[in-house]
């Protein structure tokens, strides 16, 4: 008997150079900006906060829309729910901390019970109802009132810390926010549960086919899109410490975040950070030189940003 021939022992794979230049180029990006807060002024450390929880908003769009192919334009609403879960905890004497944690839970368990009827539409229908939702959330809020504060707003305790140490701890939040979010991101186009995203964005029924449960992959897509979005929200709320339904369901909101997505590359890791870096800071510096004009100027420097490059800066391989 002839003995069985030897089976070559796996080379450990290897990571290119030009990865471990990126990801050390990142962590860098990282570190700097964790510094920062000790070299910026109030007027910056505002404006970086802001940018760092718009690309947490389009993160969350980059899941739903980026990955999965359905186009929520109403997306903000779960930035709202998350602000009122953040808001209504922590006036129930929840810590911050706990009051974020709420915030996530429930922009993802919104998502989760709407999403198995709203998920069932797709195209044009799907991102109507996303845009019915967000106006019908307006709605609930100020009909319970209560705990929500109704049409009057709800104010929220105040922190006993300074502003100058709170808003950098709000900085420092987003910052984590942002980073977790984009690596939460990079994870799930790595596992079979981004590979089916994509097979859903590609081909719905081939995907159903493949054997893939279409509909629990979306929700999950939605519920996790939701999440990321709640949080960032939720943030916001202690940030600002008074929320009301028009400014916390501001549909404008999911518009910025949907533009910035489109601007960094839909279905990359990076892309939506980009968008909002390159978008945000371009609005701030429009509107400080163009104080008449800045919407016109601002405009047209998006047209020109769309024609130049269509599919995004950074474009997601297909």
């Amino acid at each position: 008997m002839s003995a069985a021939p030897e089976i070559p022992a796996r080379a450990p794979s290897r990571i290119p150079p030009r990865t471990l230049i990126l990801w050390g180029l990142a962590l860098l990006g990282v570190v700097l900006l964790a510094a920062a807060p000790l070299a910026l002024n109030n007027y910056w450390l505002r404006v970086m906060t802001t940018v760092f929880m718009y690309a947490i908003v389009t993160q969350g769009l980059n899941v739903i829309v980026g990955l999965t192919g359905y186009h929520a334009f109403g997306n903000a609403v779960f930035f709202g729910f998350g602000a009122y879960g953040a808001g209504v905890a922590m006036t129930l004497g929840a810590p911050f901390p706990l009051a974020l944690v709420a915030a996530v839970a429930l922009s993802a368990l919104v998502a989760g019970i709407i999403g198995w009827p709203i998920l069932r539409l797709r195209g044009h229908y799907f991102a109507i109802a996303t845009v019915a939702l967000n106006l019908a959330a307006i709605q609930l809020v100020i009909q319970v009132g209560g705990i929500t504060g109704g049409a009057q707003g709800l104010p929220l305790p105040l922190s006993d810390m300074a502003p100058g140490p709170l808003y950098r701890i709000i900085y420092l939040v987003m910052l984590a926010g942002m980073v977790g979010s984009t690596l939460l991101v990079a994870f799930i186009l790595r596992r079979p549960f981004g590979y089916a995203l994509r097979a859903i964005r590609d081909g719905e029924r081939a995907a159903g086919v493949m054997g893939i449960n279409t509909t629990a992959t979306k929700v999950g897509a939605w519920a996790i899109s939701a999440g990321i979005t709640g949080f960032a929200g939720g943030v916001w709320a202690y940030w600002i410490t008074f929320i009301e339904p028009a400014s916390a369901f501001d549909p404008s909101i999911g518009v910025k975040g949907y533009i910035m997505l489109i601007l960094g590359g839909m279905g990359t890791v990076i892309g939506p950070v980009l968008g909002a870096f390159v978008l945000e800071f371009l609005s701030t510096l429009v509107w400080g030189g163009f104080l008449q004009a800045h919407q016109i100027v601002f405009g047209i420097l998006i047209v020109l940003i769309c024609l130049v490059a269509p599919n995004g800066m950074l474009v997601a391989g297909r």
